[in-house]
């Protein structure tokens, strides 16, 4: 499912308008419905029959006038609640309004002056409230006054459903624009906002719905937006059917280069996920006086002890030896655990060098990288990297509280720069291409920050990379599976207590939830 900007989302309503001459009331009218749909259900469900809708001054208030109408006409007790002057009302919101008047819909302002606490009793008196102060053109901070009707929204403690975004988020990055209201579902207009999906404003937007308004798809084809949410649905497509008639060898061979001493669990995770996601061979090169410990562990996987620089750390007197294997493998990964050394960054020169092999890189890989950029324009084949926030902060110099902010534009601009696939790690993980496609994940949970997660997803990756999913691909479905394989971990055993082998064992269950099998 795609996933625009506010910016983008005006330029769809203008161009259904102009270019396909479709009414900007019709719009409004079908955003309405929609709401109402929704919101009638709900009442349904929860045995309610009283409904106050909190309205601004713009056409987010006018789709609020719109619901009202259509719950009074399905009699349903509703009072629309106007914040501020409502002589500044035009367009299409103003004719929907004078159509309550006519209708004799009740209808109370609010004004500057109001006592918060008797907005707030008579809030208390409805069974459920609908935000439609702000949509989508929210860029600044709510004045004092609105911002005290959202904070009496929120106290209320009913069931709250906002129109499209709620009110107070800013829907090109889901900042907080000084308040919030916090909704319990949002009713998203066509395609969601970068603000309905981007922390904090995902928090703020709860449930969401998104409800096809009349915007011709042919304008959003031509508009051709970027940025797309992961869904079920698209995994699904992406993973391969297997056939009854196969072997190992169909299933994709991997060699990860990972492990030292004292963070041999790095390799042990990564390899259980790349088995787990359904790659047929792993082989795991490791220091030489560490391969006891791996070979008990790692029962399914194929150890390769290498020479060591130092006891318990990989060297590169061997690395034709590492060489001719990812020459016979069909993706690797190279950097959990491995520890930071001279050594390591030579040995990711010459695999950048001399292979086409697609290759992950995480952790310790990344570190390397992070002084060597230019190592990257050695590349001869796919690269997926997997940073999180201070590891992306290393690579491209940029304060972890500006990545944050800028998540998808960071991750966007490095890829393509480095022509290579970047995964930025966190809440709502972004995975950006070099062609500037960009995928957002919505699965995931906090439990999932834990210890040896991200090793887990490095194994995921690298696993459906070498079943021959194309790398970019690859790299978001794995993301998707690795944070329902935490979610479902989480539904059995809470978030409090997870550790990243739960997310591995639950890994089976989650391919099996989509697949079917």
């Amino acid at each position: 499912m795609k996933i625009v900007s506010n910016t983008q989302m005006k330029q769809l309503d203008r161009m259904t308008i102009e270019q396909y001459g479709i009414p900007g009331i019709l719009l409004m009218e079908n955003a309405g419905i929609a709401v109402f749909h929704e919101v009638y259900h709900h009442l349904q469900m929860m045995g309610g029959k009283q409904v106050a809708v909190v309205c601004g001054r713009g056409n987010n208030g006018g789709d609020g006038f719109v619901v009202a109408r259509q719950l009074f006409q399905h009699n349903i007790k509703v009072k629309v609640f106007i914040s501020g002057n409502p002589a500044v009302i035009g367009g299409d919101a103003k004719t929907n309004l004078e159509i309550l008047k006519r209708l004799e819909v009740p209808i109370e302002v609010i004004s500057p002056g109001e006592n918060k606490n008797v907005f707030l009793g008579q809030l208390k008196q409805y069974d459920l409230i609908v935000d439609a102060i702000f949509g989508i053109g929210l860029d600044r901070n709510v004045d004092e006054f609105i911002g005290r009707v959202i904070e009496t929204i929120n106290e209320a403690e009913k069931t709250v459903v906002s129109i499209d975004i709620p009110s107070g988020v800013n829907a090109a990055d889901g900042s907080i624009c000084g308040t919030a209201v916090k909704a319990h579902k949002t009713i998203v207009f066509q395609l969601p906002k970068l603000g309905n999906i981007n922390y904090p404003g995902s928090y703020y937007t709860g449930e969401m719905i998104v409800k096809n308004i009349g915007i011709p798809q042919e304008a959003i084809i031509s508009l051709n937006p970027r940025i797309q949410m992961i869904t079920t649905d698209w995994v699904k497509s992406i993973l391969p059917k297997r056939k009854a008639d196969t072997h190992k060898g169909d299933y994709g061979r991997v060699y990860i280069v990972a492990g030292s001493t004292g963070m041999t669990g790095a390799a042990m995770l990564t390899c259980e996920a790349v088995l787990r996601s359904g790659a047929g061979l792993v082989k795991v090169a490791i220091p030489q006086s560490l391969n006891n410990i791996m070979e008990v562990r790692l029962t399914e996987a194929i150890t390769v002890p290498l020479p060591e620089l130092k006891k318990g750390v990989v060297g590169i007197s061997d690395i034709e030896k590492i060489m001719k294997t990812m020459s016979q493998s069909d993706a690797v990964a190279v950097g959990p655990g491995s520890g930071q050394s001279r050594e390591l960054e030579e040995v990711l020169r010459n695999i950048f060098e001399n292979s086409t092999t697609p290759i992950v890189l995480d952790a310790d890989a990344l570190n390397s990288l992070a002084n060597r950029k230019e190592l990257l324009k050695l590349l001869k084949g796919p690269a997926v990297l997997t940073p999180h926030p201070m590891e992306m902060a290393r690579l491209t110099q940029i304060a972890v509280e500006d990545i944050q902010k800028n998540r998808v534009e960071i991750a966007g601009e490095f890829a393509q720069k480095w022509n290579v696939i970047v995964v930025l790690k966190g809440a709502r993980t972004v995975v950006a291409a070099p062609s500037g496609e960009i995928f957002i994940n919505t699965t995931g949970n906090p439990g999932m920050a834990t210890a040896g997660s991200g090793d887990v997803l490095t194994g995921i990756i690298t696993g459906f990379i070498a079943q021959g999913i194309e790398p970019v691909s690859a790299t978001a479905a794995a993301v998707y599976i690795h944070g329902l394989a935490g979610d479902m971990a989480a539904g059995d055993i809470g978030e409090y207590g997870m550790m990243a082998g739960d997310i591995v064992t639950h890994l089976p269950h989650a391919l099996k939830k989509i697949v079917g099998k």
